[in-house]
């Protein structure tokens, strides 16, 4: 028969009442390396979506289920800027909007948290959004016009290929009873009749632009273009 050495013996006894020890701490053990204190993480929001305007950024949400949280904070420039808007629902199937104004044209670097009402604050939803202002706009043209031409009193108007971000155009023109009026024409218009133009007045023509589908403003040229037969 094997004889156990006695060191053998008692090395398992150790590591044996090790095991116990480990087994008898409670789950709440951890918060000795927290001073005391727990780290609390309210529930974050989800679905985030940022919408760019003119010099503003619109934010959509699913609200956090968490009753606990009262507010949520919209960060920015690493966290200098910031804003706060009280959480006015919990239910998840709803969606929540806050905007942010007075943004210079530029990219930016969003973070949205949920906060509780003792201060504790979610992990961070993220999205990065330009947004679009005055340099913009400088750089937009009208739709270009192939032809135009008379027939009778109707202004017949054949439009070029229009950009892949142009959302319409205003026509203004005068009708044959001397009134000034307008015509909306949409985007994927390839010609236009205006049945009541009188001809020898001014025609013009003003176009608009979302620069990405989910621009909560429209752009335009900075002046129309004026029609010449």
């Amino acid at each position: 028969m094997k004889t156990l050495n006695p060191y053998t013996l008692l090395a398992a006894g150790c590591a044996m009442l090790l095991a116990l020890g480990a087994c008898d701490r409670e789950p709440t053990d951890y918060r000795e390396f927290l001073n005391g204190k727990e780290s609390v993480y309210p529930g974050k929001p989800n679905n985030l979506v940022a919408m760019p305007g003119r010099d503003r950024v619109q934010f959509a949400f699913n609200p956090s289920a968490d009753p606990s949280v009262k507010r949520y904070r919209i960060a920015w420039n690493n966290g200098r800027n910031s804003t706060l808007v009280d959480a006015t629902t919990h239910d998840p199937a709803e969606v929540m909007k806050v905007t942010v104004p007075s943004l210079n044209e530029d990219m930016y670097e969003f973070a949205l948290y949920a906060l509780d009402g003792s201060g504790n604050i979610s992990v961070p939803s993220a999205v990065s959004v330009r947004t679009y202002g005055a340099r913009y706009e400088s750089g937009l043209n009208n739709r270009g016009v192939v032809s135009k031409w008379f027939e009778g009193e109707t202004l017949v108007i054949q439009w070029a290929t229009a950009d892949t971000v142009h959302t319409g155009s205003k026509i203004a023109y005068t009708d044959v009873g001397g009134r000034k009026k307008t015509l909306d024409v949409a985007a994927d218009a390839w010609e236009t009749r205006v049945a009541d133009c009188k001809a020898g007045e001014a025609v013009s023509v003003l176009s608009g632009y979302k620069p990405v589908s989910r621009a909560i403003d429209t752009f335009y040229a900075l002046k129309p273009d004026t029609l010449k037969f």
